[in-house]
């Protein structure tokens, strides 16, 4: 191309670019912003194949309009780039060229992408993708045998090596006697790029012999590596040794082998005698066979004392000999055996052999009777039941320990052989005579009772000697009769038997009564009078005569009905407190119908017999707070700033709550008559104090977050140490009563409004902390029911204290509920009474029979007990009668001064 023509071709494509910017600037794009188009890869083809690592990539690209480009070839595997290659391409071009470089064979994927060298560097589309695969021309080398000498112990070995990478390597056989021309035997196609191959040959058409293999190679372009005849290797099949198994028999011994296809054996019996190189073997039976495969089966009987050798050879194609070498010890005839008939029916055998040998005492029939080993002595006997009537037994003596190694000579298998037989020995046994019958009974004694007081659910193991054997026994507990148990009496006379006391059996005076009777003869009866006393576990929650009866089932009986306590061991501390199970569960509650009507009832007869009479006393103590009620306000006033300067100096109001609990606690322990320092004082208190703390704080700062997120009211925990009095209080009514555990209760933590409010959230407030304070007694309750539920025979320390410690929460939180619900000026009830009478009554009413379906005890020991419901009745009269009379005095006695009871303090209490 001349000068001129270059000039022209410049300067036309200097106007062609001129033109497109000026377009591309009223459209508002940039030339520079253009992307060229997808080059073409033209060599090498797809699915070409080369062993050398220098591929040579041409191609073309798109003409972008005078532009200049960089074409970029990448080689990949699996997606990731392992080597590329750039060409430039002036804009008056259309083609490129460059080449790759591979660091190792292998399939690798070439694509060409193009970039505008003035451009913003954005690729093309990808090219067409070109597949290479790149080999080597290795020699193939066969790596898992040596060259000479192989040995195959299968007819289809595994032949492993390295070789042309993504080439070929084909395997060929050569049996022995075949031509030289060898036979396929495996192939491996393709190589792998590391080069290592293996393969395995199927179905041969050969035998066991010598054998040669040569494996080729052929690169990835198919021509053959290195030399015409690859690697070659020789070697023979050779077949692994001969299977033996062996029956052993009275001084015999038959021996099977099993040889490989196409082998011939011999088992030859040798009589040895071993003595290491020394060792003297003297033929005595030859047994032959052929096969594919051979079995040879070889019986050797009348086998003289000694060491006897069974040494089998295998032949295969005359040239290759494999053996088993198993030795069996015969030992000698054993002496005896001698029978003598036992006193208890049994025959014992006996005899000599050679110590540490085993005989065995065998029917003519080969049926084992009994066996021993022979002592230090040379002597053995044994015993064996045996069935009445004649018969002949005999004796045989089989070896022990026995090891060639011994002799220092080594084989595959030592075996202990059995000796012949004895003669045999005739043993005649007696049928047993059936005992004669007793025209009267039979004096005895039963054996194993103490004479102890005994407890439900205790074991006993009675037994009693001198009775006829075959006599039935039984054994009952009275008045009303209950089987614990039957015996037969065995051929010395005597018998043994565990009973177990029932459960379910009252406490009080029985009768246990062993009948025995004899085939034939008349029954004999032996009484001795027992004392059944509540178990340790029972003795804290059942009354004194009452019976005991499922824990599921038992109702919460009066404080101190175990007599103080006195059938408790206080130093266990798994003993039950004067707390443990003393309310019932869900179960029992849902069982009970008639125990929600009394429930529902005793709900009824609070509201009348001691919520009413309660308000009519609240309002005469409002009118007369001058004469009675200064004396408490001063002593809650000195104990609130003793509280107050507590909590300053501690600088928090967790450990005056946290001290104020544990006392509250140890009031609430002498709820227990036996309450002192012992485990069993310390797990109540501490059980005590777990519910306290849940039933005030936890309640408390539940109710406080509700009551600040639903009505945006701050609250706080307040203190109330006076409140211990009324715990003082509720214990002595409780002792007084016999009532657990208290029916009074000293709310000792509470919660305070911050900000003044009206009366409807007052009573909104204390509606939610009574509700939460029973729902988590109520969830305490359904915890202690599942606990009582899956209840272990003998508790621990901790399942006890979980235990108490949500009887705990439930009562205390039920009985501080209900409390609080009275209509008296320092509680919750008041502000609800005043508020709305109906709502009041309502609420009362459902703690209230919450209150006494679970804590008070409305039932004894059946569903619904009249005297313990009447009890409580009368309790609540008194308490009517008591209020009644109070009001009385001061009603009659006062001078009508009232107090405004609608003032509202700029801190409410609600507690």
């Amino acid at each position: 191309m001349s000068m001129l023509s270059t000039s022209l071709r410049r300067a036309a494509a200097a106007g062609a670019i001129t033109a497109i910017a000026a377009a591309s600037l009223v459209a508002g794009v940039s030339v520079a912003n253009a992307v060229p188009g997808a080059p073409t890869i033209v060599t090498p083809a797809d699915g070409f194949t080369t062993i050398s690592t220098t591929i040579s990539v041409t191609g073309t690209v798109v003409d972008a309009g005078g532009f200049d480009q960089n074409v970029t070839v990448t080689a990949s595997q699996g997606g990731v780039v392992a080597t590329s290659c750039t060409s430039f391409v002036s804009y008056f071009d259309t083609s490129f060229a460059c080449d790759l470089t591979v660091a190792a064979a292998g399939t690798y994927e070439l694509v060409a992408t193009s970039t505008e060298v003035s451009g913003d560097g954005v690729a093309s589309v990808p090219s067409n993708a070109v597949t290479v695969a790149v080999g080597t021309d290795t020699p193939v080398t066969v790596t898992s045998h040596p060259e000479f000498d192989n040995e195959w112990s299968s007819l289809t070995p595994t032949l492993a090596g390295v070789g042309p990478a993504l080439g070929r390597v084909s395997v060929f056989v050569y049996p022995e006697g075949t031509p030289p021309v060898g036979n396929l035997y495996c192939e491996v196609d393709p190589v792998p790029a590391s080069g290592i191959w293996s393969c395995t040959g199927t179905n041969p058409t050969w035998d066991y012999g010598a054998a040669s293999f040569r494996a080729d190679g052929f690169d990835v372009t198919g021509a053959q590596t290195a030399s015409d005849f690859g690697d070659f290797i020789q070697g023979a099949f050779v077949p692994g040794p001969p299977t033996s198994s062996y029956v052993l028999g009275p001084a015999s011994v038959t021996a099977t082998v099993q040889g490989a296809s196409g082998a011939f054996l011999q088992t030859v019996v040798y009589e040895a005698e071993l003595n290491g190189e020394g060792s003297v073997f003297t033929e005595r039976q030859v047994c032959g066979a052929s096969g594919n495969p051979p079995v040879v089966t070889c019986a050797a009987t009348n086998l003289t004392p000694g060491i006897w050798n069974f040494y089998t050879e295998q032949d295969v194609a005359e040239v290759f000999y494999e053996s088993a070498n198993d030795y069996v010890l015969i030992p000698p005839v054993p002496g005896g055996p001698s029978a003598t008939l036992l006193s208890d029916g049994s025959v014992r055998f006996s005899g000599t052999g050679v110590a540490g040998y085993r005989v065995l005492v065998r029917t003519v029939g080969a049926s084992t009777v009994c066996s021993a080993i022979v002592s230090g002595s040379g002597t053995w006997r044994c015993d064996a039941d045996l069935p009445p009537g004649a018969a002949s037994y005999r004796a045989i003596q089989q070896s022990v320990g026995f090891d060639t190694n011994d002799y220092d000579v080594g084989s595959d298998r030592s075996l202990n052989g059995f000796s012949a037989y004895t003669s045999t020995v005739s043993v005649t046994v007696p049928s047993p005579v059936a005992p004669t019958p007793s025209p009267t009974p039979v004096p005895w004694t039963l054996e194993g009772y103490d004479g102890g007081a005994l407890t439900p659910g205790q074991e006993l193991t009675l037994f009693a000697q001198g009775l006829p054997p075959g006599t039935s026994v039984v054994i009952e507990i009275r008045s009303t009769p209950q089987v614990l148990g039957t015996a037969l009496v065995d051929a010395q006379g005597s018998f043994e038997l565990a009973v177990t006391i029932p459960s379910d059996l009252e406490v009080g005076d029985h009768t246990l009564v062993a009948i025995a009777t004899p085939p034939g003869g008349v029954a004999s009866t032996v009484a001795i009078p027992v004392a059944v006393v509540a178990s340790p576990v029972d003795a804290a929650k059942t009354s004194v005569g009452a019976p005991i009866v499922d824990k599921s089932d038992a109702a919460p009986g009066p404080l101190g009905s175990d007599g103080g306590g006195s059938a408790v061991d206080r130093s266990n501390p798994a003993a039950p407190s004067a707390i443990s199970d003393q309310i019932p569960t869900i179960d029992r509650i849902i069982r009970t119908p008639l125990v929600l009507v009394a429930g529902g009832g005793l709900a009824l007869a609070i509201l009348l017999l001691v919520a009413f009479p309660a308000e009519l006393l609240n309002s005469t103590l409002a009118s007369n707070t001058r004469r009675i009620g200064r004396w408490y306000a001063a002593i809650d006033a000195a104990v609130q700033r003793a509280t107050d300067w507590f909590a300053a100096v501690t600088r928090t109001r967790a450990v005056a709550a946290a001290v104020l609990v544990v006392v509250t606690s140890l009031i609430f322990g002498f709820i227990d008559p036996d309450y002192g320092f012992d485990p069993v004082s310390l797990r109540m208190t501490l059980s005590l104090a777990i519910g306290l703390f849940i039933v005030t704080y936890v309640s408390s700062w539940i109710s406080g977050a509700i009551i600040s997120r639903v009505w945006d009211i701050p609250t706080r925990i307040s203190l109330q140490p006076a409140a211990v009095v009324f715990a003082i209080i509720g214990v002595i009514v409780a002792r007084l009563l016999e009532f657990s555990p208290g029916f009074l209760i000293g709310l000792v933590i509470g919660l305070d409004l911050l900000t003044r409010v009206g009366s409807v959230h007052r009573v909104r407030a204390t509606l939610t902390t009574i509700g939460v304070m029973v729902g988590l007694a109520v969830l305490a309750w359904g915890g202690f029911s599942v606990m009582s539920g899956f209840a272990p025979g003998e508790p621990s320390a901790v399942w006890m204290l979980v235990s108490d410690a949500l009887v705990a929460t439930t009562s205390e939180g039920l009985t501080a509920a209900l409390a609080a619900l009275l209509p008296l000026g320092y509680l919750h009830g008041h502000e609800i009474f005043r508020h709305s009478k109906k709502l009041w009554a309502a609420t009362f009413v459902g703690v209230g029979t919450i209150f006494a379906l679970v804590v008070l005890p409305t039932a004894g020991t059946g569903p619904g007990d009249a005297a313990q419901l009447g009890f409580w009745i009368l309790v609540m009269a008194g308490f009517a009668a008591v209020t009644l009379t109070l009001w009385a005095v001061l009603h009659f006695t006062g001078n009508d001064e009232s107090d405004d009871e609608d003032v509202e303090h700029e801190v409410e209490a609600v507690r």
